[in-house]
């Protein structure tokens, strides 16, 4: 079975911002970040490592890393290539930030399902 590559992205909020990122460069301890850094590497790769679905989480999934206060990263797959990541935490903010997360998620959507929706008036440009 061939490896497939992926490609990690961050989601960006419609103000475009970018969670993930904004915390990772937030995250005082260099270690941490080369940690969290690596372990999104990993998952490019295909080695999602110690991870589960959230409950209720509509294929939200998160990638615990073992390290420091315990930080996760909150992301889905689409397919067999892209994985968005939407947020970052560690053990003390876990539940608030899942439900950031399911946040960003449902908006993701919505503006996926925008973008590939027909426009309503198209049909009122041809005359």
């Amino acid at each position: 079975m061939p490896i497939v590559e992926r490609k990690a992205q961050e989601y960006q909020t419609q103000e475009g911002k970018t969670p993930f990122k904004d915390w990772l460069i937030g995250l005082q301890d260099a270690r941490a970040q080369a940690k969290v850094t690596k372990a999104v590497t990993q998952m490019e790769a295909g080695n999602f490592g110690d991870h589960k679905s959230i409950t209720g989480g509509a294929g939200l999934k998160e990638r615990r890393i073992d390290y420091g206060p315990g930080y996760r990263i909150y992301y889905i797959t689409e397919g067999d290539e892209l994985i968005i990541l939407f947020a970052g935490s560690d053990k003390s903010n876990q539940q608030k930030m899942i439900n950031v997360a399911k946040h960003y998620l449902e908006d993701y959507k919505l503006r996926k399902l925008k973008e590939l929706a027909p426009s309503a008036n198209a049909g009122d440009a041809i005359s």
